[in-house]
């Protein structure tokens, strides 16, 4: 099977929230791209977030002490679970994020990821995606 992913994934496993509507759960940011990110919760906490609403969640991690906190606005939640796992796994689509963020997200990629050339072909499909959306969306 080949791996269709426009952009390239970096492994964090790093704390992080999820929030919606006023209720946050605690979660493991898994690993991350320009357009998605994969996080790890428990099914207790993951009882407590809708996942039949519309409205945005938002999920917040910082990948260091150092580092800048990064916010992502996500439309799609998708749940994996394996009940050999004690964690549920949930794929998200990023929907939005601020320019601030996105400069932190590529950075952090760009220093995590062992291809050199990754920054400049993500920033492009990246470009890319954003355009194609704008273009639907008019």
């Amino acid at each position: 099977m080949t791996d269709k992913r426009q952009f390239q994934r970096v492994e964090l496993d790093v704390p992080g929230t999820l929030a919606h509507e006023g209720k946050e759960i605690h979660v493991i940011v898994h690993d991350v791209s320009l357009q998605g990110i994969k996080l790890l919760a428990s099914e207790s906490a993951l009882s407590i977030l809708p996942f039949d609403s519309h409205d945005p969640y938002v999920a917040t991690f910082q990948a260091n002490e150092d580092s800048p906190e990064i916010t992502l606005y996500i439309e799609q939640l998708y749940r994996h679970a394996d009940t050999r796992q004690s964690l549920v796994s949930l794929g998200c689509k990023v929907a939005r994020m601020d320019i601030n963020c996105v400069s932190a997200l590529r950075r952090l990629i760009a220093l995590n990821s062992e291809d050199e050339g990754i920054e400049e072909r993500d920033l492009n499909a990246l470009v890319n995606a954003v355009y194609q959306q704008e273009s639907k969306a008019g």
